[in-house]
């Protein structure tokens, strides 16, 4: 059976919209894991930074620099405090990020489908003419 360059163009650009579709998909997970557990994806160092008071410190000095080493250290209940406030907003920024990345997914998934669809009919089409002929 002989393709058309029609059939085989078509065909081609499905193959390459599944392939995107695949790598979306994995991309979306991601998020999806994001959205769920962001304690987990979150960067290590973001992480290693609200684990403990002194890690806390360490990092805000790193932060920035001799401006809050020159301040004093606050009491650990005034340290606890903006160290679990810190995280908390770490959190929803980590949960942001996976609902943007799941927005952008959702609609490279969707345009994926609508041009998958489009080729895969022009590919059918295609063949029906060329076996007709």
């Amino acid at each position: 059976m002989r393709k058309s360059m029609l059939e085989i163009y078509a065909l081609a650009v499905c193959f390459a919209t599944i392939v995107c579709f695949v790598i979306s998909l994995g991309v979306a997970l991601y998020s999806v894991v994001e959205i769920a557990n962001p304690a987990f994806t979150m960067n290590s160092y973001q992480y290693s930074r609200y684990q403990s008071n002194d890690a806390y410190w360490l990092s805000r000095v790193n932060d920035y620099g001799n401006k809050e080493k020159e301040m004093q250290r606050p009491s650990e209940d005034e340290l606890t405090k903006q160290r679990t406030e810190g995280y908390r907003l770490a959190i929803i920024s980590e949960k942001r990020d996976g609902f943007q990345g799941l927005t952008k997914t959702t609609i490279i998934l969707l345009i994926d489908a609508v041009v998958f669809l489009i080729h895969w009919r022009l590919a059918r089409r295609a063949r029906e003419t060329n076996i007709a002929t």
